[in-house]
């Protein structure tokens, strides 16, 4: 393989699995440093679910993950160390929550069809330059897994992130991996929720943020951001649901923005699902198509097409669903 062009030992590599990989990098430094520089492109550690829980809720069966040293390949310079040591002199927190008692980071596997759970605790303020460093570690080994689910009542910090991370190039990508990804935003956190979302999370199929709690307006600010993350975003996520009695002018600049934009929308969140968004005086599009409208026991469904006065090829599809609560769907379809 030594005599391989590098093109080729990279499309060997694919083939291999994660255990695969990683016998093959033990071998010697060269294919540990090959796999290094292409993890990115190859395969992933799977896990079935992430979450930051409290001590009182782990599972009675577990496996305790060691956090300790061990050998780390990046250079610890005096800068990177001096602002190390300036966000312990400031307690920067690693986890943002509601909890103050002890946080477990909590994995889940299905091994041959029975279920195996794994807990690392982890300082929720590092205190020492050696904890930063078993932290930095922690979180490499993370953004290198795949998981089907993640939970974050509790979320990891991102300025504690871009911290120990600030030498950034060395490291492929800072974004936990995530089939579907469901953050739960408080009035303390919604904005590092937001910056947690999109520069911490790839996610392949759908990003749930529920604001239920947030007890605040949901500002123009905030509402800007989510606004430029829906429109923006497409190629990172695909679906995208919302869910809160405060988000009715977020959807108001959506349905806007789908109708008169000049623009091809080609970076648009495909599919966007707000639910329990306060609508009391729905009315029908007066630019509506296709209309349906379907009266079941105790819901309401209506739903049509709309197209953009630019283009009457970009059109979408809506549904909007009246029962217990209130959800509106979005979806652009295919020209």
């Amino acid at each position: 393989m030594f005599f391989l062009p590098p093109e080729v030992q990279l499309d060997i590599l694919k083939c291999l699995n994660f255990n695969q990989l990683f016998s093959v990098k033990q071998t010697n430094f060269y294919f540990r440093n090959l796999i290094n520089k292409y993890e990115g492109e190859l395969a992933r550690k799977e896990f079935f679910e992430l979450s930051i829980i409290s001590e009182n809720e782990k599972s009675r069966s577990y496996t305790q993950i060691e956090n300790k040293l061990g050998d780390f390949e990046f250079t610890l310079n005096n800068q990177l160390r001096k602002k190390w040591q300036k966000a312990i002199d400031k307690a920067v927190p690693l986890f943002l929550c509601k909890s103050s008692s002890s946080l477990l980071l909590y994995m889940k596997t299905f091994v041959d069809g029975y279920s195996r759970c794994y807990i690392l605790k982890l300082p929720i303020i590092p205190k020492t330059i050696e904890e930063m460093i078993i932290i930095r570690c922690c979180l490499e080994q993370l953004f290198n897994c795949a998981f089907k689910y993640a939970y974050f009542y509790c979320l990891f910090n991102p300025q504690i992130i871009n911290i120990l991370f600030d030498n950034v190039q060395t490291i492929p990508s800072l974004q936990f991996h995530v089939q579907k990804s469901y953050l739960f935003a408080t009035s303390k956190t919604i904005e590092n929720i937001l910056e947690f979302s999109t520069n911490h999370l790839s996610v392949s199929e759908l990003l749930n943020i529920d604001f239920t709690n947030v007890n605040i307006t949901i500002t123009r600010k905030y509402t800007n951001i989510l606004f430029n993350i829906l429109i923006n975003e497409g190629n990172k996520f695909q679906k995208i649901c919302l869910t809160s009695y405060k988000l009715k002018k977020l959807y108001e600049m959506i349905m806007e923005y789908i109708q008169t934009t000049s623009s091809d929308c080609s970076k648009m969140v495909a599919f966007i699902k707000f639910y329990c968004v306060s609508l009391p005086n729905f009315k029908l599009n007066e630019r509506a198509e296709n209309v349906e409208i379907e009266q079941l026991v105790s819901t309401k469904y209506t739903k049509y097409q709309i197209a953009n006065i630019y283009n009457p090829k970009l059109r979408f599809s809506i549904c909007n669903n009246v029962w217990d609560n209130f959800y509106i769907q979005i979806k652009k379809m295919k020209e």
